[in-house]
């Protein structure tokens, strides 16, 4: 019978110093909505498990104090506290995209940490985070602390550049402009409780002109759409004077998004359907944001 060894460390000292004492053989749990199920279905066997609910410090959540700030959240923080609150640091985008996680049992579980950890291409938090260009602080009992943008850490699904004994501890980003406004749209087989078959997150800075689009479920990790934000940055400041086609740039951007996608065909959906997700998402992402 399995039955793994279960540490409950106090503090993020202790839980680093466990980490480090187990090695190869640890894996953390926080909420447990991504781990339990696969160790129900016997996908994985650790021998030691790291249980973080008493690391009271990383439920910590610090909004950077204005705009251009560092916005720091604690590896913890539950998807139901970021759907409430991160609207209230500009962070809109991450705030509809926690909400729509799983059904409300799920959101006061499940974390923003192992959110990210798990690495699913699908993760509706991750997607939003890598909008706001966020990066991903670690720590370990040897190396101290460093961030590593998600764009280095994730290198495929359920594949991170995590090395043994590191803890994903926080995930920061620079707080948004003023009057920033994120959107966060994704389909799925059906209404409620589904996993993404393709998502869209944007960030739009009224200000500068620019917005950041994020594809999730539509590659091996989430991607930025980058060339897609440079045709929204040329065509802006002309359709927002009335100068060009405001539908017609949001069209266009659309069609450029497709272009940082590379799907696969699975049993939820063809990667020719999800494709023509995401340039629709995407449109109707950037029209909720511009409007």
């Amino acid at each position: 019978m399995y039955e793994p060894e279960w540490k409950r460390p106090a503090s993020r000292d202790e839980a680093l110093e466990v980490l480090a004492r187990a090695g190869d053989r640890a894996v953390v749990i926080a909420g447990g909505t991504d781990l339990t199920p696969l160790i129900g279905k016997g996908a994985v066997r650790p021998m030691v498990l790291v249980d973080l609910s008493r690391v009271d410090d990383l439920r910590s959540l610090e909004t950077g104090g204005g705009p251009g700030g560092r916005v720091e959240i604690g590896a913890a923080v539950s998807h139901a506290t970021l759907a409430r609150e991160a609207g209230s640091f500009g962070a809109a985008a991450l705030a509809a995209a926690c909400g729509t996680v799983g059904g409300p049992q799920i959101r006061a579980r499940g974390t923003i940490g192992g959110n990210v950890a798990n690495a699913s291409p699908a993760a509706d938090g991750t997607v939003a985070l890598f909008a706001l260009g966020a990066s991903a602080v670690l720590e370990s009992s040897e190396g101290g602390r460093h961030e590593v943008p998600l764009t280095e850490l994730l290198t495929g699904p359920g594949a991170t550049t995590l090395r043994t004994g590191e803890l994903i501890t926080a995930l920061t980003f620079e707080r948004p402009s003023e009057g920033a406004r994120g959107a966060y749209r994704k389909a799925g087989q059906r209404n409620a409780l589904a996993i993404a078959i393709a998502s869209v997150s944007v960030v739009f800075d009224p200000e500068g002109g620019s917005v950041a689009i994020a594809l999730g479920s539509v590659a091996p990790t989430p991607v930025r759409a980058t060339e897609a934000e440079t045709v929204f940055a040329d065509g802006w400041s002309d359709a927002a004077r009335g100068e060009g086609g405001r539908q017609e740039l949001m069209e266009a951007v659309a069609r450029e998004a497709v272009r940082a996608a590379n799907p696969i065909d699975d049993v939820r959906a063809s990667a020719w359907y999800r494709k023509e997700l995401v340039e629709v998402l995407t449109r109707r992402a950037l029209e909720e944001v511009t409007s």
